[in-house]
């Protein structure tokens, strides 16, 4: 099957499914990055090595014309940031980190873990106009723990995402064929502001799911004199007759006081 891929490092491991599923892939997509949080380099090393021709402009019209006309047969993307046309008959699938309908949106992981979620998935969806609301060819749920982390997350569905893609590709004309509709679900924004913000008043179960949802990332905690960047930490509940924002030291580790607890900080 010859076929086109967008996306960055994140979900790499499916263009590596793609090609062990004997697709060949004619022309890669991918968009600047910072190389701090986000990264191309590994798909852009996989295109080089092979002389795949790639590029980080956005995809265009044109360009899936042009795939077209060469023969392509389907264009898959996985994490990739820019809107793809919908107006060219090239089949267009996206692989997406969450269990459409519910879930829509660029970072659905954190979002699952704040929302206290116990399920999450792997989606493989048309793409079509409306972010993230095509027809669903294909899906895999998994459990969501109260343990898991954004990293944890992270990696259950770069394990996964290949081997749902893979299967995808194995019976892509049927699936295409017979791919079921969404209808009503939700659109989850990307967490920004408050939303990553602890302060010493919050509830242990809070602080818990915030220093979860972004761990690796970073969360703060807002203390009255200063913020601290928690990359990652652990928060639990404890009677402890402290002030909230109280610091101690246990085990070589800073701990804030919560409302009904501590906040461990462990990065």
């Amino acid at each position: 099957m010859k076929v086109a891929y967008a996306g960055f490092d994140l979900l790499s491991p499916c263009l590596e499914a793609l090609e062990e599923a004997g697709c060949q892939i004619m022309k890669l997509f991918t968009f600047p990055t910072n190389n701090v949080y986000e990264f191309n380099r590994a798909v852009t090393d996989f295109a080089q090595k092979r002389n795949i021709p790639w590029t980080d402009q956005r995809v265009t019209s044109g360009d899936l014309l042009a795939l077209l006309d060469q023969g392509c047969e389907a264009l898959f993307s996985a994490g990739y940031i820019y809107k793809i046309p919908v107006d060219t008959p090239l089949r267009c699938a996206n692989v997406h980190p969450a269990l459409l309908p519910l879930g829509r949106g660029p970072w659905p992981m954190p979002c699952t873990i704040l929302k206290g979620l116990r399920e999450s998935g792997v989606t493989i969806h048309k793409v079509a106009a409306g972010f993230d609301t095509g027809d669903i060819l294909l899906q895999r749920p998994f459990p969501v723990t109260e343990a898991d982390t954004l990293e944890t997350m992270t990696e259950t569905i770069r394990r996964l995402a290949p081997q749902v893609l893979a299967q995808a590709v194995r019976d892509f004309d049927r699936l295409w064929d017979k791919a079921v509709p969404q209808g009503a679900g939700e659109y989850w924004p990307e967490p920004a502001g408050e939303e990553l913000v602890i302060r010493p008043e919050d509830a242990a179960a809070w602080a818990d799911r915030v220093v979860r949802a972004f761990a690796g990332y970073g969360c703060t905690l807002r203390l009255p004199d200063r913020d601290i960047t928690v990359l990652r930490g652990e928060a639990r509940r404890e009677d402890h007759g402290q002030r909230p924002g109280t610091v101690r030291l246990a085990d070589g580790a800073r701990e804030y006081a919560l409302s009904d607890g501590w906040l461990r900080v462990l990065a």
